[in-house]
């Protein structure tokens, strides 16, 4: 088996912020009838997603910055499956009580709530531990991956506005592959429950780009970075198939019928832990 590197840190608060000029420059050009558009979020519009995603930078500023105390957190204490339930109540909360702002404020206020949050993420020490990712982990995570889990965030909504107006896709390998070296630092807390030997080896492969590999290791499962030359199972994909995997656009059929080769048993079971995740 080739050595596999473990994967390294995420620098991302340039792309971070990159990633939101994009979407400022979306839009300002959107037709105000778009803004109404629905979205794969059952609950919200385009204008609902956007108030979303002001509504995250504000919690960021107050939480990681300011060290406001998180409702959230506080509202679930450690139950993990009731902090996803409160947040999906705060989202809703906040996304109803703005629903009142107009689209030349809601622009305004996301740029400058863009400005802040890259100014925070471009100082902070990469490595200072933060807040917990509870689907990567219940320790804090060092604030390097911290923001790269809001720009996952920001871009996964992102193509789902492009996706609601009908504007194009959203697949330029500069925007998706670092989208999926976060989404992936989550695979070893999902493979936790799946039983399978030591060596075990699972890989995400996309094609002519990089390629992610989930080891089976005494420890448990470890994120690397690479590709062993024989894969216990590997995803193959390229990048506009990965694009649509990991910002939710493919349905549970559709995901089960990617291209998965390798130990039939684990690739069913690999199948079904992206469908439950990243299907709708």
């Amino acid at each position: 088996m080739a050595e596999l590197v473990p994967a390294g840190r995420l620098d991302y608060p340039t792309i971070f912020a990159e990633e939101r000029s994009e979407l400022l420059d979306f839009l300002s050009a959107l037709p105000a009838e778009d803004w109404a558009a629905p979205t794969e979020c059952p609950a919200w519009s385009v204008k609902g997603i956007v108030l979303h995603l002001l509504g995250d930078d504000l919690s960021i500023l107050s939480r990681q910055r300011d060290g406001e105390p998180s409702l959230v957190a506080i509202e679930a204490g450690s139950n993990w499956d009731e902090f996803f339930v409160a947040l999906d109540r705060h989202n809703e909360s906040w996304v109803s009580a703005a629903r009142f702002f107009s689209l030349p404020l809601i622009i305004n206020l996301l740029r400058g709530s863009g400005e802040d949050t890259y100014a925070f993420y471009n100082v902070v020490d990469p490595d200072l531990l933060g807040e917990p990712i509870p689907w990567i982990g219940p320790e804090p995570a060092p604030y390097s991956l911290l923001c790269a889990r809001e720009y996952l965030e920001r871009w996964i909504h992102q193509c789902q506005i492009r996706r609601a107006v009908g504007r194009g896709e959203w697949f330029d390998e500069r925007w998706v592959h670092p989208a999926v070296a976060v989404a992936v630092r989550g695979f070893p807390l999902g493979f936790a429950a799946l039983s399978a030997a030591e060596g075990t080896t699972v890989a995400v492969v996309l094609s002519g780009g990089p390629a992610w590999t989930v080891r089976n290791e005494a420890a448990g499962w470890r994120l690397c970075d690479g590709l062993p030359p024989d894969p216990t199972v590997a995803l193959t994909m390229d990048t506009a198939t990965a694009a649509r995997l990991f910002s939710r656009a493919l349905t549970r059929a559709q995901i089960a019928d990617l291209k998965f080769a390798g130990d039939e048993s684990l690739c069913q079971s690999f199948a079904i832990g992206l469908a439950a995740f990243f299907g709708r």
